[in-house]
């Protein structure tokens, strides 16, 4: 909550104004005395963790007063609680006016947008907002993830040339991981599986996720090595064990290691989550129906 107290120190003019007219009983208009009581339940409610309604306040706070802060502070509470199109909304708002705000805050409102941004699919929306990010704060990260936008948006040729002019040891260890992961990408596109496999393994040891060890038994089932894709994609699944993605290619990588049986099963698990799937049933035969 650092940072909503730091908007709150940003928004203390209206602040100060609202109490004193509070204090002293007045209510010329009764705007400004509204939205001061609005503000101060605001951040209450955020300071005791009650996010989504604090998120409400900011809201109707900042549509009521037109201050960005405001809307940073909502775009703050939707973030803590998980909520991504109301951050997003937010957000936008914020990033239209940022310009009045302090260089940490933008630089918190830009990489938030492109975070949000390229999980909705919006490559463009999250380069941009990584470069402008990249722009105030220097920081190599991000750099780095205005080029991972670079190639979500499909400009691949400039998306390498950012990554090659970054070294993974000027990076913070998560974002090292994320540097060797855009090199597998890169390498992957290029049909370079080895190279791919080599810096997949490298983030594994930086950060060891579910989604890495599905990428390599990915790359480890085209180089043909079906068994150890099988053990990567074991570990992915342990970790994430409501993928779909990963269980069906746990079957396939079985079934070509010659564990037809245990392909089949990953295979209907794979059903039961995705439906959609069963239009591989011919790849996935029951075992009684195996001549």
């Amino acid at each position: 909550m650092a940072l909503l107290a730091s908007i709150q120190a940003g928004s203390i003019v209206k602040t100060v104004a609202g109490a004193v007219l509070v204090a002293a009983g007045l209510t010329v208009s009764g705007q400004v005395a509204e939205e001061y009581a609005l503000r101060e339940r605001a951040y209450a409610l955020a300071g005791s963790g009650q996010c989504r309604a604090a998120h409400s306040a900011f809201a109707e706070l900042a549509r009521s007063s037109g201050d960005v802060r405001d809307w940073l502070a909502a775009a703050t509470c939707a973030i803590e609680a998980g909520d991504h199109d109301r951050a997003v909304t937010a957000l936008q708002a914020v990033l239209a006016e940022r310009h009045v705000l302090t260089t940490d805050e933008q630089i918190f409102a830009l990489r938030s947008y492109g975070y949000r941004a390229e999980a909705a699919g919006d490559g463009a929306g999250a380069r941009q907002a990584w470069r402008d990010a990249a722009a105030l704060s220097g920081a190599a990260q991000d750099r780095l993830m205005a080029a991972r936008a670079a190639r979500l948006a499909g400009d691949r040729a400039t998306a390498h040339a950012e990554l090659a002019a970054l070294s993974p040891g000027a990076l913070p260890a998560q974002f090292a991981a994320i540097w060797h992961d855009e090199q597998a990408s890169h390498a992957r596109l290029a049909g370079r599986n080895r190279e791919a496999l080599a810096h997949i393994e490298q983030a594994i040891t930086v950060e060891d996720t579910p989604w890495r060890r599905y990428e390599q038994g990915v790359v480890m089932t085209a180089l043909g090595l079906h068994r150890s894709a099988a053990e990567a994609l074991m570990l992915a699944h342990e970790g994430a064990p409501d993928n779909a993605s990963i269980l069906v290619s746990l079957a396939y990588a079985s079934r070509a290691s010659g564990e037809t049986a245990s392909a089949y099963d990953y295979y209907r698990q794979a059903v039961r989550l995705d439906p959609g799937l069963s239009r591989l049933s011919a790849d996935f035969p029951p075992e009684n129906s195996r001549s």
